[in-house]
């Protein structure tokens, strides 16, 4: 944003958690409808079923049997959440689809070029959802999710709290484990399990098991 339409102009909110407490509530969302169901699964399959998180390997086989699955349902949980309605104070309560709908109407298509002269009288709490700051529910979830870092700014009341680092997640880059003909293979036994088609988690679960078991079946050196 900042570097769209240039520094200082309230274009993007650093600093404190209550400057976003709108995008925390999605995320509280986010986590209850999609992503804790997951987290537990993948716990489990450490905990109890051969899963090496730090084995390339295995991350390469998560992503080859659930990674489907997982942007399917994201794709599913968004297209559900943007017709849900939102309640905003002193407003129609509408869906953020009808919500982007509307805006078009009345504005007209934008894009982020578009410049305006929108004055923010006090960026400090510009953007804050005073009513769901006071949710403990949201405050616990950034809380949990999100480890503190020391600010030297905090006593200042006049410096914006711009943060010393962003939060950043390393995406490993796996890579095939297999050969050509081992990997023919693993993909010609993959279909063949019924639990593929499954929604439920345990049937995910007994996926992971003989997806590991034909894994480990391809790559056993002869006898």
């Amino acid at each position: 944003m900042e570097e769209v339409r240039g520094v200082e102009r309230g274009s993007y909110i650093w600093g404190r958690s209550v400057h976003n407490i709108r995008i925390e509530r999605l995320w509280v969302d986010v986590t209850r409808g999609l992503g804790l169901k997951w987290k537990q699964f993948f716990h489990t399959l450490e905990a109890s079923d051969g899963l090496d998180i730090n084995n390339q390997a295995h991350v390469w086989l998560l992503h080859e049997l659930f990674l489907p699955m997982i942007n399917e349902e994201a794709e599913q949980w968004a297209a559900t959440w943007n017709c849900h309605v939102i309640q905003q104070r002193g407003k129609h309560h509408l869906s953020p689809q009808a919500m982007f709908l509307e805006g078009v109407i009345e504005h007209g298509q934008r894009s982020i070029q578009l410049s305006d002269n929108n004055d923010i009288d006090d960026v400090n709490e510009y953007g804050i959802d005073w009513q769901d700051l006071e949710n403990h529910h949201i405050r616990f979830h950034h809380d949990t999710n999100n480890s503190p870092i020391h600010d030297h700014h905090d006593n200042n009341p006049f410096v914006l709290n711009q943060p010393d680092q962003l939060s950043h997640i390393e995406v490993p880059d796996t890579s095939c484990p297999f050969n050509q003909v081992q990997l023919r293979e693993f993909c010609r036994h993959l279909p063949q399990l019924l639990e593929r088609t499954q929604a439920d988690m345990e049937s995910r679960r007994l996926l992971w098991i003989q997806g590991l078991d034909i894994a480990v079946a391809l790559t056993q050196p002869l006898a």
